[in-house]
């Protein structure tokens, strides 16, 4: 059955112009800490991992080890082995609150803050995807296997998108620009997929 995807692009859209918009201009700019703290605290309430990061370990409005972890992260940080350098972030932030489980988390704020090479690990995308749970390396090749067979699919859906900025709450002077541009970018197209597989995940 053909999957349409212009749904979960619409709905990818609005999340980045009320969310995801702001925290990555913030998490990947200069901002002052107070700023940054904050996209971080608005990233994992929407995101639904604040629970991961127990008050009790951190005073510094519960992300302060999080953010001296991400503040010296860079792209080129994951040129050679992404996922290595995944699980080695996601452990550095699991020894400050109580070796939790955070790969969720991690992957999360990673593309907050650089977007690409990051793919986002959620439990949903992984029931839908169907690989076994923490297995980073086995989600990645599954998802960017199945994400390579609907890409062209999902590209026209995001082509449309511009048509489709009169819907959206916040009536933004160069709205209409901005999503014709972030439309045709490669990294929109993976969210896009993201969204699918959270609504296919969901209902597993």
């Amino acid at each position: 059955m053909k999957i349409v995807f212009e749904p979960y692009a619409f709905e990818y859209l609005s999340i980045w112009e009320k969310h995801d918009r702001d925290c990555y201009k913030i998490l990947s700019g200069n901002a002052n800490e107070k700023e940054k703290l904050e996209a971080l605290k608005k990233a994992a309430l929407f995101y639904r991992v604040a629970r991961n990061l127990p008050v009790k370990y951190d005073n510094n409005l519960r992300y302060g080890h999080v953010l001296d972890i991400l503040e010296n992260i860079k792209t080129s940080d994951f040129k050679d082995t992404p996922i290595d350098k995944i699980i080695e972030i996601e452990s550095r932030i699991s020894q400050k609150y109580g070796n939790r489980s955070v790969l969720s988390l991690t992957t999360k704020f990673l593309w907050l803050k650089i977007k690409q090479p990051i793919i986002i690990y959620d439990s949903q995308a992984r029931k839908a995807i169907g690989t076994k749970d923490g297995k980073l390396k086995e989600y990645y090749d599954k998802w960017r296997n199945d994400f390579h067979l609907v890409e062209d699919e999902i590209k026209k859906a995001c082509d449309r998108l511009e048509n489709l900025h009169l819907y959206l709450p916040n009536q933004r002077e160069g709205l209409k620009k901005d999503i014709k541009k972030i439309s045709n970018e490669s990294w929109f197209h993976e969210r896009v997929f993201d969204i699918y597989l959270w609504n296919s995940g969901s209902v597993q």
